[in-house]
């Protein structure tokens, strides 16, 4: 008994060495730099039970190395160790393991790789899963993290999307019109679903000096109706919108809430979007001669052209300012796609940010050394949005506009802010 202790407390003293005590004391800013991490890997937590996790995971088998191993095969071989928190602020673990798997070539019909693990999530209503992704055979590694919401029993962790093309859980809050998928609720009994759907235009983010006037939501649906999720019923979403999922409407407003938006979301490709998040540099009247040219492609690469001067400097922005769209529509996308909002504004125009503290309720981010008198600093408010997690506010004040200013000139005399 002694022995097993001793292995237990070793165990996790060596689980401290990888994590830290807490997570809110960390500068996080890796997180919205996907090219500091080797690893590029996709998570979501399925509740089956109540006090029961799913953690699915899925890898690019690209980013792994194969070496041949004892059985002369070319395999990967990796580790997943996992630390529950009960809260981003806590100092203590509610549940931890990890999981070593081996993955030989030929074994994947894809560069994917997907798996799950389950583990004890216990009764408490939020929480934050720690990950750590280690390949074995290149001895790297990256930390994760995946936000845990048990707080009501149709919360949108207890559901489940599978698409049908790949028979696979879909690792995003998105579909395109061809995606053909299935819902499973925790609750099997279920096998109705009210669906709410929403057709609305939001406005982007507007600059962080400028004062807001923010217009309360309409919860008043376009349009109500009702899905058999039995016997693996299938769906497809033909029209751009939301649509959140309920067991019930009653006063409750959680549920699953499955976006709609434009095609190849959340790469821009047509004209069009392409024009849209250059309303952050644009002047007002730059912006609506290039969105009411008839010839709106031609106008965009004449627009560039003036900004960079030559063609490979161009180039070069334009690589630069769409790479940062896209990725703020991959880390920041709620209700609406991510380079609209609050941080994908303050991310597009200042770049990704230095310093990023996370707390249960918001997130700080500095540009420069963290407590520096000259480094610029943006606080973001977590919004209680029953559609999503990920939504944030900025808390604007009339000091950033000296800076905003200046980003948004160096833009435009053709160069990168915050190279």
């Amino acid at each position: 008994m002694k022995k097993i202790i001793t292995i237990i407390v070793l165990s996790l003293l060596l689980a401290g060495c990888f994590f830290g005590d807490k997570i809110s004391n960390e500068n996080l800013a890796y997180t919205y730099r996907g090219s500091a991490s080797v690893f590029h890997p996709e998570f979501i937590i399925y509740h089956f039970s109540d006090d029961s996790s799913r953690l699915f995971y899925k890898l690019n088998t690209d980013e792994l190395l194969y070496t041949k191993q004892d059985d002369q095969r070319f395999s990967a071989v990796f580790k997943i160790t996992y630390l529950l928190y009960n809260s981003i602020d806590a100092k203590t673990t509610a549940d931890s393991g990890s999981v070593i798997i081996k993955d030989s070539r030929g074994q994947s019909p894809s560069n994917t790789l997907i798996g799950h693990i389950d583990f004890k999530s216990g009764y408490f209503p939020y929480g934050v899963l720690e990950i750590k992704l280690s390949d074995l055979n290149r001895k790297q590694n990256a930390n994760f993290f995946v936000k845990i919401d048990k707080s009501t029993k149709q919360s949108r962790q207890t559901f489940l999307i599978a698409l049908n093309s790949f028979d696979q859980p879909c690792f995003h809050n998105y579909v395109t019109a061809d995606d053909t998928f299935k819902i499973q609720n925790r609750d099997h009994n279920v096998t109705h679903l009210f669906v709410k759907y929403y057709k609305r235009a939001f406005q982007i983010a507007l600059p962080p000096f400028a004062i807001e006037n923010p217009q309360g939501f309409d919860y008043k649906p376009d349009s109500l109706f009702t899905v058999d999720i039995s016997n693996n019923n299938s769906f497809t979403l033909k029209k751009e919108g939301f649509y959140h999922f309920q067991i019930d409407t009653g006063a409750n407003r959680e549920g699953l809430t499955i976006y709609r938006f434009q095609e190849d979301y959340p790469t821009v490709a047509n004209a069009m979007q392409l024009i849209e998040p250059l309303r952050y540099i644009n002047t007002r009247k730059e912006f609506d001669d290039l969105f009411g040219n008839q010839n709106k492609k031609l106008a965009l690469d004449k627009f560039w052209m003036g900004m960079g001067g030559n063609q490979d400097r161009s180039r070069e922005l334009i690589r630069r300012y769409y790479n940062r769209v896209l990725n703020a529509n991959t880390y920041f996308s709620s209700h609406m796609e991510g380079w609209k909002t609050d941080r994908g504004l303050i991310y597009i125009v200042f770049g990704p940010p230095n310093v990023v503290y996370k707390s249960d309720n918001g997130e700080s981010w500095t540009y420069g050394e963290s407590g520096a008198m000259l480094s610029l600093n943006f606080n973001f408010t977590r919004v209680n949005n029953p559609f999503t997690d990920n939504d944030f506010d900025l808390e604007r004040a009339p000091l950033y506009e000296t800076s905003w200013y200046r980003a948004v000139d160096i833009w435009r005399q053709g160069r990168v802010y915050n190279d």
